[in-house]
């Protein structure tokens, strides 16, 4: 499958009414990887008077107040995230406290604003998910399931196809290939179909994600 994530880091500074509030935003893996760079955010700004977050990984979704009212802060990032359609990705914004207290609205407009900046300036990409998995064919096959990855290659479905270099043994040939995941079940029938049942794939083993177009 296929998501939108961020281009790359970036982070965006504003004053507003005297609080200074400095926004990071980030590509993330896992859970734990949006914690880690927390802690570094924390690390970097231990004066801060907030250390606000939301992250979305997957079916994961996060977020923290971090001291401020409730529903002000942690949520209105996440909806930030989550109205742009991102995913793997967290942002953190800290907040330098002014003196002049803004409302819970002036809080919303200022977290999300400033994310929303942040995230601007990181731009988009889009990321498939790709599995490696094992062909092998009968010698008889070789050529033909040869020609039929070569054009799979070529087809949008399928881009990035990666296709290694063939070895061969007692069996025939086989050749490692890597497919966004929700290729494989095609690339297995269309070999199927091209050596009359003779090919066999095997594995399925994910192996990452890459840029789309990549």
């Amino acid at each position: 499958m296929a998501h939108v994530t961020v281009a790359g880091e970036a982070s965006l500074e504003q004053s507003i009414q005297g609080s200074r509030f400095i926004a990071f935003v980030f590509e993330a893996d896992s859970p734990e990887s949006v914690l880690g760079r927390l802690a570094s955010v924390r690390g970097d700004h231990p004066d801060a008077t907030h250390h606000c977050w939301a992250f979305r990984v997957g079916p994961i979704k996060r977020f923290s107040d971090d001291g401020e009212p409730g529903g002000t802060a942690g949520r209105p990032m996440l909806e930030v995230v989550l109205k742009r359609g991102l995913d793997h990705v967290g942002g953190v914004v800290v907040r330098y406290y002014g003196g002049k207290k803004l409302g819970a609205g002036g809080l919303v407009r200022a977290y999300s604003g400033t994310l929303a900046k942040a995230f601007d300036l990181a731009g988009v990409r889009e990321v498939v998910d790709v599995v490696s998995v094992r062909v092998w064919v009968p010698f008889a096959g070789t050529d033909v399931a040869l020609r039929l990855l070569d054009e799979l290659g070529r087809a949008e479905a399928f881009n990035p196809l990666v296709r290694g270099a063939p070895g061969f043994d007692e069996r025939g040939m086989n050749v490692e290939v890597s497919v966004p995941a929700s290729a494989l079940a095609e690339l297995e029938a269309r070999l199927q179909e091209a050596t009359n049942g003779a090919a066999k794939v095997e594995g399925g083993r994910d192996t990452g994600r890459s840029p789309m177009g990549a």
